[in-house]
């Protein structure tokens, strides 16, 4: 029996590109992978080539991410099945901003 999601990410592979497509998994498994606590504290911006860009609005966190960035990057293409993006950039959204720019 198939299941929908793989139906879906196959689909999404011929359409955009298997990296791309792979990119979207990265985008899907980032609450996973850093765990819910950091998840609501955390924003995905975008991303700027292979670079996912993450906005958070505590600067501990920010600091967390940034000496555990390899291993995300390593567990977030684990996640989405093979090479996705090759950093993460880190941005420290100012106490009362718009995370990622959002107005």
């Amino acid at each position: 029996m198939f299941r929908v999601r793989d139906l879906l990410a196959e689909a999404l592979a011929s359409v955009v590109g298997p990296r791309r497509a792979k990119q979207a998994a990265v985008l899907e498994a980032w609450p996973e992978v850093v765990g819910a606590s950091h998840a609501r504290h955390t924003w995905i911006a975008g991303l700027r080539g292979s670079v996912l860009v993450v906005t958070t609005d505590l600067p501990a966190l920010s600091y967390e991410l940034g000496l555990r960035r390899a291993a995300l990057v390593g567990a977030l293409n684990r996640k989405a099945g093979g090479p996705a993006i090759d950093a993460i950039e880190i941005v420290l959204c100012p106490p009362g901003g718009s995370p990622a720019g959002e107005e």
